[in-house]
C-alpha cells in the first residue's frame, strides 16, 4: 500500500498527467494523441465507475457509444457480457447486483471496443474468495489475447496470472522479472 500502483495505472489510462518521462500506448503518446492511446485501453480502476440507476446493458451500450466503437453494437456488448458471465443479467439495474458482479460490469465496460491493453487496479479488493478465483480466472482467459497490467499488493493474485512482475516501492521499479527469476534470487 501507497507505492504508487494506482498512480501509475492513471498516468498510463491518461487520468493524471506524468510529471516526467513518456507514457506511449502502442506508439502513441498518452498526453500528445490522447485519442489514439486510449482507443487501445480497457480501464478497471479498484471502484468502477458504474452508473448504478441503468441496467447493465444501457450502461455497456452507453459505453460503446462514448467510445465511439464500430463493431456490431449488440453483438460486441453481448459477446463482452458473456465472456464475464454476466449475460443472465443485462436488464438487472447496477443498484442491485453484488460487488462481485458489479466488478464484472465494470470488466465488460474495459472490453468495450476490443483494446489491445486491459489495466487492471486491484480488481478483487473487497470480493469473496470464490468471487476472487472468478476472476482469476477471468484475467487468465483474457490474457490469451490482451496485453494486461495488473496492480495488487496480494502476491498470491501476482502469481495466479502474472508472468513478469514489476515491484515498486515509494513509485521508484526495485524488481523486474518473471516469478522465478524473483523467488530464485531471492533464495
Amino acid at each position: 500500500n501507497g507505492a504508487g500502483k494506482s498512480t501509475i495505472m492513471n498516468i498510463l489510462t491518461g487520468y493524471l498527467s506524468r510529471t516526467e518521462g513518456v507514457v506511449k500506448i502502442d506508439g502513441f503518446d498518452i498526453l500528445e494523441s490522447p485519442e489514439n492511446a486510449k482507443k487501445r485501453i480497457g480501464y478497471l480502476p479498484e471502484i468502477p465507475p458504474l452508473y448504478v440507476d441503468m441496467s447493465v446493458r444501457e450502461y455497456l451500450c452507453f459505453i460503446y457509444d462514448l467510445k465511439k466503437v464500430k463493431y456490431p453494437k449488440m453483438a460486441h456488448i453481448s459477446e463482452d457480457m458473456s465472456l464475464v458471465g454476466i449475460n443472465g443479467g443485462s436488464s438487472r439495474l447496477i443498484k442491485n447486483l453484488s460487488k462481485g458482479y458489479r466488478q464484472r460490469v465494470g470488466f465488460a465496460q474495459a472490453l468495450i471496443g476490443n483494446p489491445d491493453v486491459l489495466i487492471l487496479d486491484e480488481p478483487t479488493v473487497g470480493l469473496d474468495p470464490k468471487q476472487i478465483i472468478e476472476i482469476r480466472n477471468l484475467i487468465s482467459r483474457l490474457g490469451e489475447n490482451h496485453t494486461i497490467i495488473l496492480s495488487s499488493h496480494i502476491l498470491s493474485e501476482i502469481q495466479a496470472v502474472c508472468e513478469r512482475i514489476i515491484i515498486i516501492n515509494k513509485g521508484n521499479i526495485v524488481a523486474d522479472d518473471s516469478l522465478s527469476n524473483l523467488t530464485e534470487n531471492l533464495w
